[in-house]
């Protein structure tokens, strides 16, 4: 009988431990996993909220979060984003800091997400609601989508997995200006890749503005937009970011703000090797800010009379009349040109117009790069643009995989830290920026920072990122602080008082 009891018994035990581990595989399989690394936070200004939790149902082991994250926009008044971070359930859960691909001011879906995920990365991304709602809208890129992108890489930099010391940002269009742009506020960055972007606004907000004519911008009173009609109907869609700008930074276009709010007024605080991708078919992002080396003529005949895109016409601000490659190092700086591809297909406004479907991809290349150059521009050389162009005149198959991979593990060499960039990350911490752009209906400085504690724990943090790297990193910052003109940490800068300093604002914030 005794057994029989002992066996009953054991019996019991093991169907509990079945079903306790089956309820622990219930739980992973919807958002356990997600739950433990990515929980909301609470208690302080800024905190983060979890709103959503998914898990793939045929990949378990990968999910991801929708947060709400509030941040402080250029008037310094409290707004609210939305952000996603789509991780894998193994390297959250590897205990090794999983390293950060922050794809800023665009959305990039789900399953662009999962893709850079299975690589071995934490990926963050904007996210946006129903613009018929007004839910999360896009946001002027110059403006408070500037400041939700820095609020959501502060966020993705607190979670405790993460890899402080790792921090890749990646986007295209007016989200390449928005890499360009953070990885000149962040620290530290191991690599940056900016498809497309601008890098002189006081060049390209007039190029904008000086071709409503040529687009037909805006349509007759009471018309509604019909690019059908548009000589030049991509440049018709994207010029309202002109009236838009003009709306934030005034209609002076020789004004210093849009010479201020360009990655050409901060390229000494971008430090980490970076990786720019452009094409001499670029109607919407002429190639001429970067260089005047590649002159390509385009066919007079096929354009409005009064089109023009020629640099020192259109920059009206004198400080912001320099190309890219007058203002970086030339022993830091490689142009590759991609020659056209033979089998390449060509944009038609059918594509454009989306009466006709796009051209096939051509293969994939990888973008050349010299991993001894810290600026490397990867050109598309295609000629040209057609008045139906977009950024590109062609279908191409390329890709930054290589340069991103190349810079995924390794630690960030010691010179990603410099005095400019130092000096920022003091002003930061001391919530007093220097030469940031005017606006209009106020006359006073932009606001381009979140609530004071999350900047100083951002910049604490980065600096003990860094500083950990070792010896040779310990050295360069020590050295720096101290002929630094601006010491918000003390006269000296001293270790073991910063890592105090971080514990004491995370347990400020209620964080682990």
């Amino acid at each position: 009988m005794a057994k029989c009891r002992v066996f009953a018994v054991c019996c019991r035990l093991v169907l509990l431990a079945v079903l306790a581990l089956a309820a622990k595989a219930a739980e992973d399989g919807e958002a356990g996993f997600l739950e433990r690394a990515i929980p909301s936070e609470s208690g302080f200004d800024g905190a983060v909220a979890i709103v959503e939790r998914v898990v793939d149902a045929e990949d378990p082991g990968f999910g991801y979060v929708t947060a709400e994250i509030p941040y402080l926009d250029i008037y310094g008044n409290p707004r609210k984003g939305q952000g996603r971070l789509f991780v894998r359930k193994a390297d959250v859960e590897s205990g090794k800091p999983v390293p950060a691909f922050c794809h800023v001011h665009y959305e990039k879906g789900v399953d662009g997400g999962k893709k850079i995920s299975a690589r071995g990365w934490a990926v963050a991304t904007p996210h946006y609601g129903d613009p018929a709602k007004g839910e999360y809208p896009l946001e002027l890129c110059t403006a408070d989508s500037n400041n939700l992108s820095r609020a959501l890489i502060q966020w993705v930099r607190r979670l405790p997995f993460i890899d402080g010391a790792r921090l890749h940002l990646d986007g295209g269009s007016a989200g390449g200006y928005m890499s360009l742009a953070m990885s000149a506020e962040f620290f530290p960055v191991s690599a940056t890749t900016a498809d497309a972007p601008v890098c002189n606004w006081a060049y390209n907000v007039n190029y904008l503005d000086a071709n409503k004519k040529a687009s037909g911008f805006p349509p007759p009173a009471g018309q509604a937009p019909d690019l059908k009609k548009s000589p030049l109907p991509v440049l018709f869609a994207i010029t309202g970011l002109a009236d838009q700008s003009t709306g934030v930074f005034g209609a002076d276009l020789s004004a210093e703000a849009y010479y201020l709010i360009s990655p050409i007024a901060c390229l000494d605080r971008i430090t980490s090797p970076v990786l720019i991708q452009c094409a001499t078919g670029d109607m919407l992002v002429p190639h001429e800010q970067m260089t005047a080396s590649l002159e390509r003529p385009i066919d007079r005949a096929l354009f409005p009379e009064s089109y023009v895109r020629d640099f020192d016409t259109l920059t009206l601000c004198e400080k912001a009349r320099k190309r890219f490659d007058e203002l970086v190092p030339k022993d830091q700086l490689a142009f590759h040109l991609i020659p056209l591809p033979e089998g390449m297909h060509e944009y038609t406004l059918a594509n454009f117009l989306k009466e006709e479907k796009e051209p096939p991809s051509p293969p994939e290349i990888d973008r050349p790069w010299d991993p001894q150059k810290q600026w490397n521009i990867a050109v598309f050389d295609e000629g040209p643009p057609k008045p139906f162009s977009a950024h590109t005149r062609y279908k191409w198959g390329s890709s930054s995989n290589a340069f991103i991979e190349a810079h995924r593990t390794p630690a960030p060499a010691p010179s990603i830290l410099n005095a400019a960039k130092l000096d920022r990350l003091m002003q930061r911490y001391a919530g007093e920026l220097k030469d940031e752009p005017l606006l209009a209906s106020t006359g006073k400085p932009a606001n381009r920072l979140n609530v004071a504690a999350i900047e100083k724990l951002d910049v604490v943090s980065g600096l003990l990122a860094y500083a950990d790297l070792g010896e040779a990193h310990t050295s360069r910052l020590t050295e720096l602080y101290a002929g630094s003109t601006l010491k918000p940490l003390g006269a000296e800068l001293n270790l073991d008082q910063l890592r105090e300093e971080r514990a004491s604002l995370r347990k400020e914030l209620g964080l682990p």
